[in-house]
């Protein structure tokens, strides 16, 4: 067995307090190299097992931390002598202050990463950049749809529309920074779904799955404690994905070739064909009885007409009784020629269903033995909180409106992160996950940013999982709760309608917990308006022009030209970055149809199949420089360029501008202070609905209404 010394170099991110605020020095952290040296056993190219991890950190001689730092040993082991944790990276405690930690943990739906946090998401990403440049590590062959600049440092996605492939997708990472029972703290890191190849995720420093699907070797979930959570994980009921998924295949490969088979498919082609030849036989039949029963009236008209000069009942009645016996034997031939399709088709369908038999019986023991393996999965994930109460998904769902898991639920960077802590007695303090690599093709994921736990597969279990753990309060449900801090500017008002300007962060309509909004306000000014009020809505980040009706009749109206589009509106934004970077003109159209992304509300998808048709026109209107640095570095300031742009929505889709801004096969490039689709900023959204232009509903004059933007 060949040994092989694995060595990279790693920065790390040393943060710095001063009294109560979480300052960088040197544009963020200490920048500091750290030497990892890593021995591998080397079975294969592609079979590594991880054995060993020492991290030593050296700090750069910075001015403004050398004094702190000089002559301490600064280590940052996986493990420590009353610790045995391989998953645990150890924090060095001069490298934090207690009172600039979290007092709760963030509310994991919608919450910016604490700066502890973001340091160890640092520390992953050079980690994952090592692995990546490394060709004999068996990760190398998943670049996540990333490729190296010219000069080696950096990384840039690749083309949106290359195909996917096994390695080129990217992933959720994600850190959690945790107190230990001794009161140090230190991070472990997870990532969401799995890695093709990847069986075990510890032998490389990342939490376990809750339920190892790809490997049937019974383990206890919590390395040999068989009392920790409900005791053993994969085998402690005897059930063996692999062996039901082999099952199943099997099953499937059975039925695959039963469907292909000669002899049923001849079977199945005679049946048809005699059921065609039968269907026609009866056809032709019919209509000859038709065309019979014509001429036997023909022929009444004619015998009457001729025994109309000398009637003779007896000689009409004779021919009458000539005509029924005709009828009676064409209807005769009818029933036969139908006895004997259905006899023949009846013969053809056993001789088919002999063999249809046996293979709808396998698809019925397929679904029932699939439906059952599903469930018993779902009881494989056992998922623990830090009251050391366990629960399945099965229960957990029950209560959603879903009523069961969605499809991947339990296997998210999150749930990894919170079971292992909470097996080891760790209390969470921060967590931050991000996306690494190339965004899905159906939404909006850029490469290096922040994004909270999803909500479709992730709320219902951490909502178990965190229970007992001090949690901040959901920050949505007071947003725009605090009434009169900003007002409404009026644009225009007469007996039928009022035009206004909303400021960005004030809801166009109540919410589920916010009661002040624009419409609020509208019912207060105007108690004897009558109708909906708002004609249109603006998202609650979104400033700018909303038209009001005063009554119905006018409501009708104004809504009739947005939806006949005769409404002409423009909005402005301020884009993170400028088009020429990623490839795209400086005017043109955006087609991508939307549609809501149910396990993500509120971000919406681009769905080709089921989503609706979404249009934007968009021009340029110029590109600035932006002061790119908020710490108190001494190095010259990095200027970053913004696009100032116009958008003219053909249509009104929930988030259409923000997702065809951001989206890759949109401009790639989010929104200033798009926290849903982009990242934070010090302003709010800088999206402004700043031109209107419509018909008076009462006197048909053309009214336009414009409004600067505010940024």
């Amino acid at each position: 067995m060949q040994r092989i010394s694995f060595k990279a170099l790693v920065c790390f991110c040393v943060p710095h307090f001063h009294g109560n605020n979480y300052n960088c020095i040197g544009r963020g952290f200490v920048q500091s190299f750290i030497s990892i040296t890593s021995t591998y056993s080397v079975r294969r190219r592609s079979d590594w097992i991880y054995k060993n991890n020492k991290v030593n950190l050296l700090a750069t001689s910075s001015s403004a931390a050398s004094s702190s730092m000089e002559n301490q040993p600064q280590i940052l082991q996986s493990s420590s002598t009353n610790n045995d944790d391989a998953l645990l990276t150890h924090i060095p405690s001069h490298q934090y202050q207690e009172d600039s930690l979290p007092k709760v943990f963030a509310y994991p739906h919608w919450y910016e990463p604490h700066p502890i946090a973001k340091c160890a998401s640092d520390q992953l990403r050079q980690i994952l950049e090592s692995y990546s440049r490394d060709p004999h590590h068996p990760w190398s062959t998943h670049n996540f749809g990333l490729k190296e600049n010219a000069n080696g440092t950096t990384t840039v996605v690749v083309d949106a529309n290359e195909p996917p492939t096994a390695g080129n997708v990217g992933k959720m990472f994600g850190v959690l920074v945790v107190r230990l029972p001794d009161s140090s703290l230190g991070y472990l890191k997870a990532y969401s779904g799995s890695l093709m190849g990847v069986t075990h995720p510890q032998e490389y420093g990342f939490c376990r799955p809750l339920y190892n699907r790809f490997d049937d070797t019974p383990t206890s979930c919590c390395d040999g404690d068989a009392n920790c959570c409900g005791g053993p994980s994969n085998k402690s009921s005897g059930f063996s994905y692999q062996k039901e998924e082999a099952e199943l295949n099997e099953m499937n490969r059975q039925i695959e070739a039963m469907e292909a088979d000669p002899e049923r498919k001849h079977r199945q082609q005679v049946l048809e064909e005699v059921k065609n030849r039968t269907a026609q036989a009866l056809s032709k039949a019919r209509k000859e009885q038709k065309v019979q029963k014509k001429l036997r009236q023909q022929q009444r008209e004619d015998m009457k007409s001729k025994l109309s000069g000398d009637p003779d009942e007896s000689d009409y009645k004779t021919f009458e009784e000539e005509l029924m016996q005709k009828s009676a034997a064409i209807q005769r031939h009818v029933r036969a020629v139908k006895a004997e399709g259905e006899a023949k088709v009846q013969e053809a369908q056993d001789s088919f269903q002999e063999l249809d038999d046996q293979l709808q019986a396998l698809k019925q023991t397929r679904k029932a033995k699939s439906a059952r393996v599903q469930n018993q999965l779902f009881e494989q994930y056992q998922f623990l909180n830090c009251k050391r109460e366990t629960q399945s998904l099965l229960p957990i769902f029950a209560k959603t409106a879903l009523g069961r898991p969605p499809s991947g639920a339990g296997d998210c960077a999150a749930p990894k992160l919170f079971q292992h802590a909470f097996q080891q007695g760790y209390t969470p303090i921060a967590m931050a996950e991000f996306w690494w690599g190339k965004s899905p093709a159906d939404q909006v994921r850029k490469h290096n940013f922040y994004y909270p736990a999803c909500r479709g597969k992730c709320q219902p279990i951490l909502g178990h999982m965190l229970s007992g753990l001090a949690v901040q309060e959901n920050p949505l449900d007071k947003i725009g709760m605090q009434e009169g801090e900003e007002t409404l500017e009026f644009l225009y008002e007469d007996p039928h309608m009022v035009v206004v300007n909303k400021p960005n962060e004030m809801l166009s309509v109540p919410g589920r917990h916010q009661g002040h909004s624009v419409h609020s306000i509208m019912q207060e000014k105007y108690p004897n308006a009558t109708g909906p009020l708002l004609v249109h809505r603006l998202d609650m980040s979104t400033s700018g022009i909303l038209v009001v009706a005063k009554d119905k009749e006018t409501h009708k109206a104004l809504q009739a030209q947005f939806v006949n589009r005769t409404v002409k509106k423009r909005y402005t934004a301020l884009l993170e970055g400028i088009l020429d970077d990623h490839d795209k003109a400086p005017k043109g159209t955006i087609d991508l149809p939307l549609n809501t992304d149910y396990l993500n509300r509120p971000m919406q998808k681009v769905d080709w199949k089921a989503g609706k048709p979404a249009k934007t026109h968009y021009e340029v209107l110029e590109e600035m420089d932006h002061d790119n640095d908020n710490n108190n570095s001494k190095k010259k300031k990095k200027k970053k360029k913004r696009t100032r742009i116009h958008f003219y929505p053909v249509t009104g889709r929930t988030h259409q501008l923000r997702v065809h801004a951001a989206h890759a096969q949109g401009l790639d490039i989010p929104i200033v202070g798009d926290d849903i689709y982009g990242q934070r900023d010090e302003r709010s959204l800088c999206l402004h609905a700043g031109y209107l232009e419509l018909d008076h509903p009462k006197s048909g004059k053309r009214l336009t209404f414009v409004v600067e933007a505010p940024f």
